[in-house]
């Protein structure tokens, strides 16, 4: 799916879709705090939710995932099949089971998942609520258009287009709209792939685990959380952890860092990419996807400058064009391709 930011010229409409008439109240009182948001309507389940937003013509939906009668995944698949517009997943984080449905949702068209806020620290909620409302705003001005899933590649055309460049380290920087792009990638690599993979994907503290759970069953190789000293293998996807800063070292392995670096990611993108670039050199590659925001940009431009590949998703298939653009505007890329392409590019230069 693609996406374009629209101005905002009136209030956000917001439909709130949880089966919990508390959570609902709940989230409606905390939306409703701007004066840029309105509730139009809430949904006690995702067949409900679907014949609201025919009535009601919202601009965004949250949705929770577990609910009776038809779940959130299912809703949202519909949706984005027969009236796509953005949906944030809003659910409470208990078990792995839940954050793997979360990394589901995400898989099935929605831009973003947030934890449900609780009250039980005044300070930590107001932040949380404020972080949403201004999350909810953007979102709603991403106009989401479903495409078609591009058939994997298959073993003989991969070995007919390998130039055998060599090049031993991938790394990957993706945030909104990332998981269905990691998805696409991951998932069309074969058993034998010949350079490791190294991602930082920008989600919501907790959900991780499940997006590496969710992103493997749908892999013929290996997916991780990275550990620190752990060994860069070939074969391997390696993904950053929650709160951690991830760096590829000289010694063949993995670094994480809980330091203090500018800007308001950890993981950061720009740390990954500038150590993938200080110990890959030419045979590294970067590639950065769909996102809001600039971190990555510097970190690709450090690759591209010791002359390793840099590919950036273009605007056309990115859910945001934010990140790829800003590595753009630093003449950082060398190609700019859509996201059916971009496996295809790096098994050509592995």
């Amino acid at each position: 799916m693609k996406a374009h930011l629209e101005p905002i010229t009136e209030q956000v409409k917001v439909l709130v879709s949880d089966d919990s008439p508390t959570v609902c109240l709940m989230l409606t009182r905390m939306l409703e705090a701007d004066p840029g948001i309105v509730v139009i309507g809430t949904a006690a389940n995702g067949r409900d939710a679907i014949d609201k937003i025919s009535r009601l013509n919202p601009d965004l939906v949250t949705m929770d995932v577990n609910m009776p009668v038809m779940d959130g995944i299912e809703a949202i698949e519909h949706i984005m099949a027969y009236c796509p517009l953005p949906v944030i997943v809003i659910s409470s984080m208990v078990d792995s089971e839940f954050t793997t449905n979360a990394a589901r949702a995400l898989g099935a068209g929605a831009v973003d998942v947030f934890s449900k806020p609780t009250p039980d620290s005044l300070e930590d909620f107001e932040d949380i609520a404020e972080e949403l409302r201004e999350k909810i705003k953007l979102l709603s001005r991403v106009r989401v258009i479903t495409h078609p899933r591009a058939r994997l590649l298959d073993d003989e055309r991969k070995r007919k287009t390998s130039t055998n460049a060599g090049r031993e380290l991938v790394a990957i920087a993706s945030s909104t709209g990332g998981p269905q792009a990691l998805k696409h990638i991951v998932g069309s690599l074969p058993e034998d792939f010949n350079a490791c993979i190294l991602i930082v994907q920008h989600i919501t503290l907790g959900f991780t685990e499940g997006l590496i759970e969710w992103l493997g069953s749908s892999s013929k190789i290996k997916v991780v959380k990275g550990r620190d000293g752990m060994a860069l293998n070939r074969g391997e996807v390696v993904i950053a952890p929650d709160g951690l800063h991830m760096m590829a070292t000289n010694h063949n392995r993995i670094r994480l860092l809980d330091r203090y670096v500018p800007g308001p990611h950890k993981p950061s993108a720009d740390v990954l990419m500038e150590s993938v670039a200080e110990v890959g050199g030419k045979k590294s590659m970067g590639v950065i996807l769909t996102g809001m925001g600039h971190d990555g940009a510097a970190g690709i431009k450090a690759i591209h400058d010791k002359g390793g590949l840099t590919i950036a998703q273009d605007e056309e298939t990115s859910v945001i064009y934010g990140m790829a653009k800003e590595a753009v505007k630093l003449d950082a890329v060398d190609k700019i391709v859509p996201l059916t392409d971009i496996s295809k590019m790096i098994l050509e230069q592995v």
